[in-house]
């Protein structure tokens, strides 16, 4: 029953955690507005800001991981960069080494209640300006109570007779001691209870000063082997803030358990007799011990910044779907421009246009697996560009607004929002057609009606790129009103008795049909009151 128990508390937390990630980046990404983003950038715009920011985490939370998932939500929200994340890495071990002198503080009572309060707040109607902030809030929680189970549920392994033993055995010899810090660690889950185990343990003769700092060394790397386990679902840039954390601690290890052995056998650097200076306490030593590990380790890799960012872009870089979900043109170096930004705006209107006759393409794939995956992706990452530009074209239409531009800000903002329902009708088309796959009698109908309207769609996205009026003529003529063909073709196979179809196969083909003649219709509308300016000027 207690095995059942332990388990189910790990899933628990493991669940929570990984909700609790996703619902803070979520809502993050929905904070995301330009301002903020300056906000952060201007609060960790250098090194040691970074590095007291990335401190003050550390020494709240307690928890390296919870700041460095803080940190992997804040880089897929786009709300800073890996340049500006690393320092406060740096600055969270340090911060967090402080949890072995106040290990008496207890923050699990303040989540609880943030839990409870955003909780309640999320569901009262006069805080629905407030949703992001208030999920955020829960995500963060959520995330930090998944480690507090995953902790709770290994807790008893702790007192299980082969844990003490493996901990007894780590008299044996230092590395003996780290492998089994890290060990213990990672199955604990609390690397601070792992090193407080170790201090009872020195005081009670069954370990040395020497084999107590190797576990609090091995604490450490336990730790960042956690870290690492829990990110293997990260991919691309997010992925180097996790991996920095990782490499932290073993470059930590690399630099001080040669440093250990050498004084240990030469008496030199004094560095642990340096720390029993310091306090007559066994477990006062530890912590400092432990404190000296992290600051030792930001010390080599503080210089180091710049290279460290470089090799983790070779190593980790942006995902091709990454790549489609950032920005190209439009930035805060072009914002301060008005004419520049109106252009760079236009650009960005253009790539989401360029995007969607890929959507045309989902229908022909085979699996349905590939064709909701390969439409999750599409429509992730023109979401995202869709969103990021329109915080600049806000900012244009509530700031930049004057007599020469208006005209054009307008048709930036009314094209704006025509993408966006262009793209979502779409999405939807191109995730019914293949429900008419397996009619036999309405397949042709379906592959005339995605190859018509892949056929339009690459006239239109050829006619916005050049803005030569014979091809805008030319998208005004294919466009034109196909309400009567498109009742026809339904007429036709609905009243048709030869034809035996199927409630749901009847269905699938008013809604095909429905999008096909609602599409059209768009692409005419666009054309004819939302033509692109930059590309009207170029010809």
């Amino acid at each position: 029953m207690e095995a059942a128990w332990i388990i189910a508390t790990i899933l628990g937390g493991l669940g929570l955690f990984f909700a609790g990630s996703d619902m803070l980046t979520g809502n993050l990404r929905s904070l995301a507005n330009r301002r903020i983003q300056q906000e952060i950038a201007r609060v960790a715009s250098s090194i040691p800001a970074g590095l007291m920011w990335g401190a003050i985490l550390g020494a709240i939370t307690q928890s390296t991981q919870i700041v460095t998932f803080i940190l992997v939500g804040l880089l897929m929200a786009r709300m800073i960069d890996a340049r500006r994340a690393l320092p406060m890495i740096v600055g969270a071990n340090v911060g967090a080494s402080v949890i072995i002198f106040v290990v008496t503080l207890d923050i699990e009572i303040v989540v609880l209640m943030a839990l409870g309060g955003s909780g309640i707040l999320m569901t009262m109607q006069r805080f629905q300006n407030w949703q992001a902030v208030l999920r955020a809030v829960f995500g963060l929680c959520l995330l930090y109570y998944g480690l507090v189970l995953l902790k709770m549920g290994a807790a008893p392994i702790a007192e299980e007779p082969f844990f003490k033993e493996m901990m007894a055995g780590a008299g044996g010899s230092p590395m003996a001691a780290l492998a089994i810090g890290a060990a213990l660690t990672l199955i604990s889950q609390s690397s601070v209870s792992v090193s407080l185990l170790a201090i009872a343990f020195a005081a009670s003769g069954l370990l040395s000063f020497e084999q107590t700092v190797m576990v609090a060394y091995g604490t450490n790397l336990g730790s960042s082997i956690a870290t690492w386990l829990l990110s293997g679902q990260i991919r691309g840039t997010a992925r180097q803030v996790a991996m920095y954390q990782f490499s932290f601690n073993i470059v930590g290890c690399i630099v001080l358990v040669p440093l250990f052995y050498t004084e240990t056998l030469f008496g030199f650097p004094p560095l642990m007799a340096a720390v029993q200076s310091l306090s007559d306490d066994v477990g006062q030593q530890i912590a400092f011990a432990y404190l000296f590990f992290n600051m030792i380790a930001g010390f080599v890799l503080l210089p180091l910044i710049g290279p460290s960012e470089r090799l983790l872009a070779r190593l980790y870089p942006p995902t091709e779907q990454e790549d489609e979900s950032r920005l190209a043109y439009l930035s805060d170096h072009v914002a301060g421009n008005p004419e520049i930004a109106l252009i760079m705006a236009e650009k960005e209107q253009l790539r989401l246009l360029q995007r969607l006759p890929r959507y045309i393409d989902v229908p022909r794939l085979p699996e349905a697996g590939q064709r909701g995956r390969r439409m999750a992706e599409l429509r992730e990452a023109f979401r995202s560009v869709h969103r990021q530009a329109g915080i600049y074209i806000d900012d244009l239409a509530d700031d930049r607004l004057v007599a020469e531009n208006h005209e054009r800000v307008y048709r930036i903002v009314d094209r704006h929002s025509r993408l966006e329902t262009l793209e979502a009708a779409l999405a939807e088309f191109a995730e019914a057609a293949p429900l008419l796959q397996g009619s036999a009698a309405l397949e042709d109908i379906r592959i005339a009606l995605v190859e018509g309207l892949d056929a339009v769609l690459l006239s239109f996205v050829e006619a916005m790129e050049s803005g030569d009026p014979e091809d805008m003529a030319l998208i005004q003529r294919i466009t034109g009103d196909r309400g009567d063909l498109m009742e026809g073709v339904r007429r036709q196979f609905l009243s048709d008795e030869t034809v035996s179809l199927g409630r749901e196969e009847k269905l699938g083909l008013l809604q095909l049909t429905g999008l096909f003649e609602r599409l059209i219709w768009m692409l005419r509308e666009m054309t004819q009151k939302a033509p692109l300016a930059i590309t009207q000027e170029e010809s």
